[in-house]
């Protein structure tokens, strides 16, 4: 892939062009001035577009060894010390990031001024090394892996990262007070399938300058991969929380097994008995506890999340989904005990639906691990039909990363579960933790009662419901026996008096020791 920043010439034509238009008519007064073209998402399909009929090229910009085998704590001594734009006080500035460790593929970014492409010019000055000594040994042209936005977030009027895309097509932000955890990407495809998963990558950035006082940011990306290409718009409001407003139109060169929209990743590790601990002395350890769901019908479904012993796959059919997002439920400190990894302070991430999208299944992607660096936590929607190869495919979602949401979920619903091991052979029991409208409000005397269901030979040892006068929550107990070998979908939901109180709450539980 060509490295050399591109200098859109006719553009600086048109410019030339328009000009001599304008003097021409203040002349005479009778020819119309002829406008340059503003660069726009159009412009960006029309790239996605035409990459459908050129050969897919993967060979990336030879990264030299040095920065090829940094460690990622050597990788974070880089730093982009001259931002873009830094001295025309605009409340946003740009950094870069350097192809290195992980992120070996330099991609193209420009800027977009007034309607028209820049080019920005790679330079290996504009960025300190900490203790690393290759400041003097980087190409000229090796271009950027990537960018990070600032904005006067946390520290006014400093300006702090809140958005960073770097690597294949992911990106994450944080809003006022968090630090980065879940994340999320432009395409997914095939994941954890025995074919091997395919990561489409930007290949190409506009950063289009905002004017003063703006408070967001548009940035257009052109997606390509040896199976898909796709034209991105992403307007983003940093704050408090930051709404991300993804547009978007893919092209299949060839069609899939598996055509991933809106894929949020997170990390998954232990809490609560889920997961295996393996000598970790924390109580938890994860960016995000629950899978939360809005069906097109009213229904909301909450799945807590697990670290497995081998891949696990589930997949819940929708139609007309309002959205799906990837939630950290507990916002207490001495829940993680991380001084430096501050869980508590994770965004949970929600994806928003806009406009109709049909039938298809949110499908949660859990993969076994014990290491809290590896993200093994993947949940995307899955169309019911993809689109053919060469049709354009377009959609339309909103992400929004924040820390507190309490008006998100209408209704009662799970906001916490325990699993643990029951007194008999390969028993389990499951705390659930209901609160919310409806709930939260009822006297400790109401009869509120738990609706159970389990599936593949499960049996239901026990079960109450008590209410936590401390939570102002309702606590159900289960003792639940799946049969060995075959986990069981279990549903829990309360009712009062014949009437749903809470949304649903899903599980796959194995039995004990498996």
């Amino acid at each position: 892939m060509d490295q050399k920043n591109l200098i859109v010439l006719r553009s600086q034509f048109r410019r030339r062009l328009f000009l001599a238009c304008c003097i021409f008519v203040l002349g005479i007064g009778q020819v119309p001035p002829v406008f340059a073209t503003v660069f726009g998402f159009a412009q960006v399909q029309a790239k996605a577009r035409k990459l459908l009929g050129l050969p897919y090229h993967n060979k990336p910009f030879p990264v030299p060894g040095l920065l090829r085998k940094l460690t990622p704590s050597q990788y974070a001594m880089i730093q982009d010390v001259d931002p873009l734009w830094h001295q025309e006080h605009l409340l946003f500035d740009a950094q870069f990031y350097l192809p290195g460790s992980y992120f070996k593929r330099p991609v193209l970014i420009h800027s977009v001024v007034n309607g028209q492409v820049q080019p920005i010019p790679f330079s290996p000055r504009r960025f300190t090394f900490g203790d690393l000594r290759i400041g003097d040994k980087l190409p000229s042209n090796m271009g950027y892996a990537g960018f990070r936005l600032l904005y006067p977030l946390n520290t006014p009027p400093h300006r702090n990262e809140f958005i960073s895309f770097l690597g294949a097509s992911y990106f994450r932000a944080v809003g006022t007070g968090q630090i980065y955890g879940t994340s999320a990407r432009g395409l997914g495809i095939d994941t954890a399938l025995p074919s091997g998963e395919i990561f489409p990558y930007f290949r190409e950035f506009w950063l289009v300058k905002p004017h003063h006082g703006s408070r967001k940011m548009v940035v257009y990306a052109l997606l390509d991969s040896k199976v898909a290409t796709g034209a991105y718009c992403f307007t983003i409001h940093p704050g408090k929380a930051v709404t991300v407003g993804v547009k978007a139109v893919i092209y299949m060169r060839k069609p899939v097994q598996k055509l991933e929209i809106a894929p949020l990743t997170s990390m998954f590790w232990h809490g609560r008995g889920r997961g295996v601990r393996a000598g970790d002395w924390h109580p938890a350890q994860h960016d995000s506890s629950d899978l939360v769901m809005a069906n097109g019908n009213g229904e909301w479904v909450t799945r807590p999340l697990n670290d497995p012993l081998y891949t696990q796959i589930t997949s819940y059919g929708m139609n007309q989904p309002q959205g799906f997002g990837l939630i950290q439920q507990d916002r207490h400190f001495s829940s993680y005990e991380g001084l430096q990894t501050k869980y508590q302070l994770r965004p949970s991430v929600w994806v928003s639906f806009i406009g109709k999208w049909g039938k298809g299944h949110i499908q949660l992607v859990e993969l076994p691990t014990n290491n809290r660096d590896l993200d093994n936590i993947d949940a995307f929607w899955i169309p019911e039909h993809q689109p053919a190869p060469g049709v354009a495919y377009h959609f339309n979602y909103r992400l929004r990363f924040f820390l507190d949401n309490p008006r998100l979920i209408p209704n009662g619903h799970p906001v916490a579960t325990y699993i643990g091991d029951g007194k008999a052979p390969g028993s389990r029991q499951v705390v659930i933790d209901f609160a919310g409208p409806g709930l939260s409000d009822l006297s400790a005397s109401a009869r509120v009662h738990a609706v159970i269901g389990v599936d593949r030979g499960a049996k239901i040892l026990n079960q109450s419901v008590k209410w936590d006068r401390f939570e102002h929550s309702w606590r159900v107990t289960a003792t639940i026996l799946p049969v060995s070998g075959h986990p069981s979908d279990v549903r829990c939901y309360l009712v009062l008096n014949d009437k749903t109180m809470s949304d649903t709450w899903l599980y796959l539980l194995n039995a004990a020791k498996e």
